[in-house]
């Protein structure tokens, strides 16, 4: 599919400066920002209530978006952090300012049990060649029965046999050939996040025995191989108005490559 590079540059990407980006750069992955403790409070405040509405499926990827239409708006502390400083400028960076805002959610992740599913399993993204996840998690995952985030650095993931095939691999194959390499567990608190690049990171998630609710903000390159049906797609032109106010530094045609507009 080749409609979604119409219109786009391929001049070359400027360098990471960010401390925070040169280091996903480098190895793939960094701690990211810790949130305030109201804004914290607030996002829990809309989305916990949420939960009680998920229906788990016993098939498929086991997590729910609770994020609608109808938060697209600039009041919803969600949609600010999407484009504080804290979170788009580190993605804006990674990608020398030639990236697109790919998805925005809030992922309930739910307990399941037997055999492991699509992002359960070992897995690198696949919508890019380089990607950029800022994970923010709305409560404590301390331990595995929370289902946290699980990762390898940059270098390791090339220690895996390379496919031109999607892999989903299992905990026994994936061990074997990693060999020495060292699997990562993204543990915290709420409101404490991390920023790494999953199309370069081989990765798992959702293993949960405790429900999990966490913020995924994804950005790709301007050049993406595919372009997945989302809310930032759909919302768009909306979002593009919200960023001009919440954002008045940056430039207007920034925003609008980001957007896709």
């Amino acid at each position: 599919m080749l409609a979604n590079i119409q219109g786009q540059s391929f001049s070359k990407a400027a360098p990471s400066l960010l401390p925070s980006s040169k280091e996903v750069n480098e190895i793939g992955y960094t701690s990211g920002p810790s949130l305030d403790k109201d804004v914290l409070k607030e996002i829990q405040s809309l989305y916990e209530p949420r939960i009680a509405g998920v229906v788990p499926k016993p098939t498929g990827h086991p997590f729910k978006n609770l994020m609608l239409d109808e938060d697209i708006t600039i009041e919803n502390p969600v949609i600010r952090l999407a484009f504080s400083k804290d979170i788009l400028d580190p993605a804006m960076d990674y990608f020398g300012n030639k990236v697109q805002f790919e998805s925005l959610q809030v992922l309930y992740s739910y307990p399941t049990d037997g055999k492991l599913r699509e992002s359960q399993m070992w897995h690198k993204d696949f919508g890019d060649n380089k990607s950029f996840h800022a994970i923010v998690y709305l409560n404590d995952v301390i331990d595995k029965s929370h289902g946290p985030f699980v990762f390898v650095s940059k270098s390791d993931s090339r220690k895996i046999t390379p496919s031109i095939l999607i892999r989903r691999i299992d905990d026994q194959r994936f061990l074997k050939e990693l060999g020495d390499g060292e699997v990562k567990y993204f543990y915290g608190k709420s409101g404490e996040s991390v920023f790494v690049d999953p199309a370069k990171c081989y990765h798992y998630g959702s293993r949960c025995k405790e429900g999990r609710l966490a913020l995924f903000f994804t950005f790709n390159t301007s050049t993406p191989f595919m372009i997945m049906p989302s809310l930032i797609k759909k919302n768009k032109v909306k979002l593009f108005e919200i960023g001009k106010t919440l954002r008045p530094d940056l430039d207007p045609d920034k925003l609008k490559n980001l957007l896709r507009l």
